[in-house]
């Protein structure tokens, strides 16, 4: 029973209100059910064995109420015993014993014969299956995740067989790329003896994901991982507000990767590509062959992709080629030689001079040559083979004295770092490395509100070798540990990191294993 049958309170006079629940009923004032009565003076309301009676407020009083003792309290009490009776089997002359029976035979059939019928395929199947029995919803212990949904009444799917622990195999049947925590090297198998899929990811208890997001299951672990991994070059780490390492950065090399952690005195980047932030963040802006000075800002060049969190690849066409034109002789054409192709680059430049020696018209051959006259073909008479041996001489000259110029003075060694061999002109590859931390999970859209400047500080960057990702102290100004902080983000670990790692795929004959190869799926 409530504790408050029915408050008085003050509304502009007083009103006289029960619960939701309860229905307020007074013959003398409403003559039908009300849930609340307004006490103006004179108007009245029975509580049980008592009137509640409006009055006339005495000076400095907002309201009076008088209570009136109008029925007896022990004829109140009985009426209240008679009511609160407690129903019995012996009140209803069941015997306990046949009664315990039968409730015990009830459950029997309906929450394990009954839906055994499916499982053991006993001759009631059918029944068990029909849309008025609920069948193995007896024994569902709880609604599935919204992924699992779509197979929520095919339980074999997952429960091959019954009676016993979803397999693993089962798991993979599905989930076919996902990957191991950790390599071969590491010994898996006896590093997570015992562990099963279900061990983490538990189904039936409600429609979020299903793996754990807790601390305690990653720094069970990861507290003292030296401990547990003797080979490991991961640092300890138990929460990231108190305890956790420094960032170590994936830095590309060649064709390898070098991973160093902030901190240390060769944080750079060897990128092969010269680029001052400094230069292109200009405040004057940068001079544009086509727009005069242009202020330029991040989202110039880093776009994001579709899904927000990161951005696509910088292209040259995209967002240098505005500025950076290829151009080899803008006197004469507008004419871009290829980019990154040398030997196309090389080829264009020459046949474009040998064309305009021997077909170029007046106008441009001086232009291009800067010598008076015509291409040879333009000119009276039929040439000889001395002629036009001598044409595109002028031509070969030419042609070396432009594509020097454009690859090692004017135009490529602008931003790329440039060689020479036997071969002709080389361009060291652009190594830029994408993700930072491959290992970790980021994502830009939910920074959004936050400038760039605020993580990556590169407006006085000069240097191409500069690494702009912050270190955790910057992190931290927004994001707590695992437990709550005002103003902050509470950060979990696994708000940045995954456990599965598909690199290291496992291997569906052996629950628990690492694949031998990478394609062994």
């Amino acid at each position: 029973m409530a504790l408050n049958q029915g408050l008085v309170v003050f509304r502009d006079g007083l009103v006289y209100s029960e619960g939701d629940a309860a229905i307020v009923s007074h013959a003398l004032t409403t003559r039908k059910a009300v849930r609340s009565v307004r006490l103006k003076p004179g108007a009245s309301v029975n509580v049980g064995p008592y009137r509640f009676t409006g009055m006339e407020a005495p000076e400095g009083y907002d309201a009076a109420i008088a209570i009136e003792l109008v029925k007896p309290l022990a004829e109140a009490a009985s009426g209240l015993a008679t009511r609160a009776g407690r129903l019995t089997l012996a009140s209803l002359r069941l015997p306990k014993r046949w009664a315990a029976w039968a409730l015990a035979l009830l459950v029997l059939v309906m929450f394990f014969a009954l839906p055994a019928g499916r499982i053991f395929d006993l001759p009631w199947r059918a029944a068990s299956q029909s849309p008025g029995v609920t069948g193995d919803r007896f024994w569902n212990p709880g609604p599935m995740i919204l992924a699992h949904q779509p197979i929520e009444t095919r339980c074999a799917a997952c429960h091959t067989v019954a009676f016993q622990h979803v397999k693993d195999s089962a798991c993979l049947e599905c989930h076919t790329a996902v990957g191991h925590h950790v390599g071969p090297e590491l010994k898996p198998v006896t590093l997570f003896e015992g562990a099963r899929c279900a061990t983490c990811h538990r189904d039936h208890k409600g429609v979020r994901a299903t793996q754990r997001d807790d601390d305690g299951f990653c720094v069970a672990c990861h507290r003292d991982i030296g401990r547990k991994i003797k080979s490991t070059q991961v640092e300890n780490a138990s929460d990231f507000a108190t305890d956790h390492p420094s960032f170590r950065l994936s830095l590309l090399e060649g064709d390898s990767v070098r991973k160093v952690r902030q901190g240390e005195d060769d944080l750079t980047e060897s990128s092969n590509l010269a680029f001052p932030h400094a230069t292109h963040l200009d405040p004057a802006g940068v001079k544009s062959p086509s727009r005069g000075r242009v202020q330029l800002d991040c989202g110039a060049c880093h776009r994001p992709d579709a899904s927000r969190r990161s951005f696509q690849p910088i292209s040259m066409e995209r967002d240098c080629r505005e500025c950076h034109r290829l151009e080899f002789e803008p006197a004469v054409t507008s004419r871009e030689v290829p980019h990154g192709k040398p030997a196309e680059a090389v080829n264009v430049v020459s046949d474009f001079y040998a064309s305009l020696a021997l077909n170029g018209v007046k106008d441009s051959f001086e232009k291009a040559f800067g010598v008076p006259g015509e291409g040879l073909l333009r000119r009276v008479g039929q040439p000889s083979e001395s002629q036009r041996k001598v044409a595109l001489q002028l031509a070969k000259r030419k042609a070396d004295r432009v594509s020097e110029d454009l690859f090692e003075v004017r135009v490529c060694s602008t931003c790329h770092e440039v060689g020479r061999n036997e071969a002709g002109w080389t361009i060291a590859p652009v190594r830029i490395a994408s993700r930072w931390m491959p290992q970790a999970r980021f994502s830009h859209r939910s920074h959004a509100q936050s400038k760039c400047a605020d993580c990556h500080d590169v407006a006085h960057s000069t240097d191409s070798a500069d690494i702009a990702i912050p270190e955790i102290e910057t992190c931290r100004e927004c994001h707590a540990g695992s437990k709550p902080v005002e103003k902050k983000v509470a950060s979990s670990c696994m708000l940045c990191h995954g456990f599965h790692d598909a690199s290291h795929p496992w291997n569906p004959a052996k629950p628990g294993a690492v694949a031998e190869k990478l394609d062994a799926r």
